[in-house]
Order: C-alpha cells, then sequence, then structure tokens
C-alpha cells in the first residue's frame, strides 16, 4: 500500500513503514505523521503483523518535523497553558503518535541511514530498538531556535541514555556519529550502510519468531521495572511471569522442548 509520503509492505510477519519524502530530507509533515498514525493503528491490530520496521528513503532518516507545517509549534499561541493543551493531543502535535508506537504491545524497530535529527529522532526514541548505518548522525538542533525538544527529546532520551548524554544532545547542539551513539546507549547496533536493510530485517525477522504474549509482557515490564524500586520491579517480573506459564505459547513451548529432549535419549 502506498499513501504519498508513506509506503507499507508486510512479509515474513514483519510491516515495513517507509517514509517517503527525500526531496525534503523526509521532514516530519502532517500527511507523515497522519500516515504513520494509521500504519501504527493498522499494525496494532493485525495478529499477523508481529514486528514493525520503520525505515526512510534518501540519504535522511529525517531532518525532523517539517517548518512550514502545522506539527512545528506555533509562537502565536495563546499563552504557553494553551499551548501545553495543543501538545497534549491538538492537531499536529506529535505526542499522540509517539505515545502509540510507545504502548503498542509488539516490538518497533527503527532503521537509520544518514542524519536522523530533531522530530526524527523522537520518533526514534518511542521505538523498543534503534539500529544504525555508519552514516547515521543524531542531533536535537531546538536548542538553536531557543527551544528544547519536547515531544520525547528530554524524557526519553535521559530514560535510554542517562543525563550525561542526554546534556550533550539537548543541550549543546552537537552531532553523535553511529559508533559514539552505540558507546552511549542510543541505538542497539550499527551496521555498514550496504548490509544495513539485510541486518535489520534479518532482526526483524527473529523477533517475528518469538512468542508474542511473551513479547508484549516483557515490553510492559520492562517500561514498569524503569519507574520503580528493587522490590516492587521483582512484583511486576512475578506477574508477568505468571500469567504467561498459565497460557497456552508456553505450554506448547515447554512440550515441545520435553518432546524434543526424550527423542535423544537412548
Amino acid at each position: 500500500m502506498v499513501e504519498d509520503t508513506i509506503a507499507t509492505d508486510l512479509s515474513d510477519g514483519v510491516m515495513t513503514v517507509t517514509i517517503r519524502r527525500p526531496a525534503k530530507h523526509n521532514a516530519i509533515d502532517l500527511a507523515v505523521a497522519d500516515g504513520l498514525s494509521r500504519a501504527v493503528e493498522t499494525f496494532a491490530a493485525d495478529p499477523a503483523s508481529r514486528v514493525m520496521a520503520i525505515r526512510s528513503e534518501g540519504r535522511f532518516f529525517s531532518a525532523g518535523a517539517d517548518l512550514n507545517s502545522p506539527l512545528f509549534p506555533d509562537p502565536d499561541f495563546a499563552g504557553p497553558a494553551a499551548f501545553r493543551r495543543w501538545y497534549r493531543g491538538g492537531r499536529g502535535s506529535l505526542h499522540p503518535l509517539f505515545d502509540m508506537i510507545e504502548a503498542v504491545e509488539k516490538p518497533v524497530v527503527v532503521i537509520h541511514r544518514g542524519p536522523c535529527l530533531g522530530g526524527g529522532l523522537e520518533l526514534s526514541l518511542a521505538c523498543d530498538f534503534r539500529i544504525a548505518g555508519r552514516s547515521a548522525r543524531y542531533g536535537l538542533p531546538e536548542i538553536a531556535l531557543g527551544g528544547l525538544p519536547g515531544s520525547g527529546g528530554i524524557s526519553r532520551l535521559t530514560r535510554i541514555v542517562g543525563p550525561h548524554w542526554a546534556r550533550w544532545l539537548v543541550i549543546t547542539n552537537m552531532r553523535m556519529d553511529a559508533d559514539q551513539a552505540l558507546a552511549a546507549g542510543l541505538v542497539h547496533d550499527v551496521h555498514d550502510d550496504d548490509r544495513l536493510d539485510e541486518a535489520a530485517m534479518r532482526f526483524c525477522r527473529h523477533l517475528a519468531t518469538l512468542p508474542a504474549e511473551a513479547v508484549a509482557a516483557g515490553k510492559l515490564a520492562i517500561e514498569l521495572a524503569t519507574d520503580l524500586d528493587r522490590a516492587q520491579g521483582r512484583n511486576v517480573e512475578r506477574l508477568a511471569v505468571s500469567s504467561l506459564v498459565m497460557g497456552p505459547e508456553y505450554r506448547e513451548s515447554i512440550a515441545a522442548v520435553r518432546a524434543r529432549l526424550a527423542s535423544r535419549r537412548p
């Protein structure tokens, strides 16, 4: 299916979503945001779609929010409170889209080739896994405009890389290359550009083979445990595992392992 600036494809349980606005460095406008929202809704509801992979065409992953679109904050809001109301869900705010990506109970993988800046990086922070090509570059240029990255560029970034590297990206307007991003924990893996798509899709296909309920429970449990003390984190583990061991995926998997072991006995 092709919708102007968004293309989707489903193969081997992996829904690939491609941002197609290379002439504008894949800057996120309303059409891109709406297309991504529809893709995430379809992905969440479709049992055949086990993993989502987000990528872009061209030299940039994304230059960020399009300054000429309603996605870019309007300085003429009637005061800070009105702006915050828009941020929470007004037409053009990216917060609902990024929250939807973060909340879907399936893995979302983002694949970076070239610069990933501003809103493009904030989109990526809402995803579960970030895979980079050697050409990837990361930055949050909002500080140079007198603002801050307020769609996850502080909250999600700090949870992922800690305050040390969050300061580097948010306050300095400095760029980070793929190897620095890997060392900082911003991305999970780095590949040469000519092998990036193959390696990333191999990873996505691997994720698609894993038990769906266990993956969903793991995603939720990790999110909860991040904000809890050690004892409460253990309770989250107990709740998650106790629900899984009563389910069919776990029982079938254990039975299959026992059958294989029994077949090997002399």
